[in-house]
């Protein structure tokens, strides 16, 4: 929908691929932050904001640089975008069984980092933005963990690094647009 109101009975998505808040982005995760013609932009201003960093932010930062860049990010949201718009967060995908022992990439990944992660991110969304607006999870990885054990760890063998395919995540997705219509 173009125009600067969105009217009742729409929606307006605005979307920004990041690899986590990273420093592998490219542009960096804060650049549409920063142009005039980003997140802040009338023409972009959401009335939800869905963000899902965890899994490369698990993957390959450190707990003190996530702890950064999720204090950037949250300080970017207050003043990029208006205290109406609700924010859910996305949290990181299930993740099982096996180290990920990649030379290459060297991923840090495990189950409890990942909810440790997630924690942190919710924490401080609520913490620092809670009292003014919404703030709603969206817990992709309970949805694995409730499966039984062998569908799930059949399930993440697909996947190299060991966690949710991308059919699951797509289903994921699927289930968040519909409740988000609904």
């Amino acid at each position: 929908y173009l125009g600067h109101q969105v009217p009742g009975n729409k929606s307006r998505i605005v979307a920004f691929k990041w690899d986590g808040l990273t420093d592998r982005n490219r542009p960096p995760w804060s650049d549409p932050f920063d142009r005039p013609d980003g997140v802040g932009n009338a023409l972009q201003s959401p009335t939800t904001a869905i963000f899902g960093v965890i899994n490369w932010d698990t993957a390959f930062s450190s707990r003190a640089f996530f702890a950064n860049e999720v204090h950037r990010l949250v300080q970017k949201v207050r003043t990029s975008y208006p205290v109406s718009m609700d924010i859910i967060i996305r949290t990181g995908q299930y993740y099982c069984c096996a180290s990920d022992m990649d030379a290459f990439w060297k991923r840090r990944y495990s189950r409890l980092r990942n909810r440790h992660y997630d924690h942190y991110i919710v924490q401080q969304f609520r913490e620092q933005l809670g009292d003014t607006r919404k703030i709603s999870v969206w817990d992709v990885a309970s949805l694995t963990e409730r499966r039984p054990y062998k569908a799930r760890d059949a399930e993440v063998n697909f996947c190299p690094a060991n966690h949710a395919r991308s059919e699951v995540i797509n289903i994921e997705n699927q289930i968040l647009m519909n409740a988000m219509c609904n």
